[in-house]
């Protein structure tokens, strides 16, 4: 399954500073600054006593009475000593330059009413389980898992659930029989519920885990299944505890407990119960393996190994299929996903490989030709898959299924022959047109049985007229573009559907 550029950095601008007058100058002013011209204070206006001094110089001078020399000299001493003490203080001078500057009174205001500031609620403490903690529980079983600890594996889940303890103890030993080349548990999300309570009482939630793995041969990149963990814990502060495991998507170590039987081409998994029968089985489904892969006439990126697991029992069998399988059911091959995060993933091939089941106790299935048939329709389902696109569009179903059972009767169709699919199409009912998916997959058992048979016919027309790589080029380019079957056919046949159709119709009728 990047970072957005950063806008442009604002600096800050600095405002300049406005120069300082002599009106905006007080006490604090620096005493430097009042030499200047702009910062001496005016000159104070002139007394009334200079005012007559200076109407006295344009008068006729005269001498001072005699009697007033000593008061005047006398008073000319006190004035230069408070010159000399006082004006060369430089405090007096800020005293008296203060003294100066009208200050007027600040006018008293009202206070604003105040509004008392709400306190904050203190939050309840709630029961929390985080996202990181989930992640670390699932690493950890990865962990434990390739390392083969079992103690640590079955930590996390709850040991008050004895079922649930024992179910994870056989998965566990089920996973470590399978070759894996990599096998991991990660965090996906959260499916249901919620990481946090509303108080600090218990807390639950569904949670989804991606299990991806790859196995040699069979996976051509990294497969993703997914399982729903429950999670939960009781309090604040209590150990997180997985409490339910489940799965819309089983895998065979997912269903029974399990025993292995490998063979060049094959890993065969069976139930405990059926170990007697697992060599014969695994050795039946490396014959039909090597044959499937010896007629193979396309593309090299293909398996090499097929997975099988060999179902005990009907229940197991539908288990294994999600839900009721269809009437006449005794297999299927079911694709896996690759994962998405897989750095080499090609994106216009989202299919990692397959898995074969095999309902062992179905009705005729204990015969060798019926059980190496089964496994050679299977595998070629299996050789297919990884061609899926990612188009729009169902695969037509004639070109699925046809395909598989080609593989399967390459080598009985001249001994072997449906007489149902016979008797169609030489009688009247037989339209001459290909069956349509409605027709293969139909609620009549025998009748889709009769469309399985019809289908092989078209490949077999198709290889025995035009050539087993022109077929198989054609097979592969409708898997990826399901729409394109008719291009498709031309560019194999040179003919529209039409004409292809009316020429099989011909054919079928002389070899069926």
């Amino acid at each position: 399954m990047a970072d957005q550029p950063g806008g442009d950095e604002k600096v800050p601008v600095e405002e300049p500073t406005a120069p300082r007058t002599a009106e905006t100058q007080g006490p604090d002013a620096n005493p430097s600054d009042a030499n200047s011209p702009k910062a001496q204070d005016p000159e104070p206006p002139p007394t009334p006593q200079a005012t007559q001094g200076l109407a006295a110089a344009n008068s006729p001078r005269r001498g001072p009475h005699p009697a007033l020399i000593p008061v005047v000299v006398l008073g000319a001493v006190l004035l230069l000593m408070l010159g000399l003490v006082g004006f060369g203080n430089p405090g007096a001078r800020e005293v008296l330059d203060t003294a100066r500057v009208h200050t007027p009174s600040a006018v008293p205001t009202s206070a604003a009413p105040t509004t008392p500031t709400p306190s904050t609620p203190t939050p309840t403490p709630r029961t929390e389980i985080t996202v990181d903690e989930v992640k670390a529980v699932a690493t950890a079983q990865g962990d434990a898992l390739r390392a083969g600890d079992l103690n640590a594996f079955l930590a996390p889940y709850d040991q008050a659930k004895p079922e649930l303890v024992a179910e994870r103890r056989r998965v566990f030993a089920n996973l470590r029989l399978i070759p894996f080349t990599r096998s991991a548990f990660r965090w996906d999300r959260v499916s249901s519920g919620s990481l946090s309570a509303r108080d600090g009482g218990p807390v639950n939630a569904d949670v989804s885990i991606e299990f991806v793995h790859q196995i040699p041969g069979v996976d051509l990149a990294p497969a993703v299944q997914t399982y729903r963990w429950t999670i939960s814990r009781e309090t604040i502060g209590a150990p997180l505890r997985i409490t339910a495991v489940t799965n819309d998507d089983p895998q065979a170590w997912d269903l029974a407990e399990l025993v292995k039987v490998e063979r060049p081409h094959v890993i065969l998994l069976a139930a405990t119960a059926d170990r007697a029968k697992t060599a014969q089985w695994a050795d039946r489904a490396e014959t039909a393996a090597k044959r499937d892969l010896a007629l193979w006439k396309g593309p090299a990126d293909i398996p090499s190994r097929f997975l099988v697991f060999a179902s005990p029992d009907v229940a197991t069998f539908g288990r294994a299929y999600g839900g009721d399988t269809p009437e006449g059911t005794v297999a299927f091959c079911s694709p896996v996903l690759r994962d998405r995060d897989d750095p080499g993933t090609d994106p216009a091939r989202p299919i990692a490989g397959s898995r074969i089941t095999w309902d062992t106790d179905a009705k005729g299935m204990s015969a060798y030709d019926a059980q190496t048939g089964v496994m050679r329709h299977e595998m070629g389902h299996a050789l297919m898959a990884g061609f899926s696109g990612t188009r729009a569009g169902r695969i037509p179903l004639w070109v699925v299924e046809g395909f598989a059972e080609y593989l399967e009767w390459a080598d009985l169709f001249g001994d072997y022959y449906a007489p149902d699919a016979r008797e169609y199409v030489r009688g009247r009912a037989f339209p001459g047109k290909i069956p349509t998916d409605d027709q293969i997959y139909g609620d009549d058992p025998e009748a889709n049985g009769v469309n399985y048979h019809l289908s092989m016919t078209v490949i077999r027309y198709m290889v025995d007229k035009y050539g087993a790589a022109k077929t198989y080029t054609f097979v592969i380019a409708v898997y990826r573009e399901p729409g394109s079957v008719d291009a498709a056919l031309k560019t194999a046949t040179g003919l529209d559907r039409a004409a292809f159709e009316a020429n099989w119709a011909k054919w079928v009728k002389s070899h069926v």
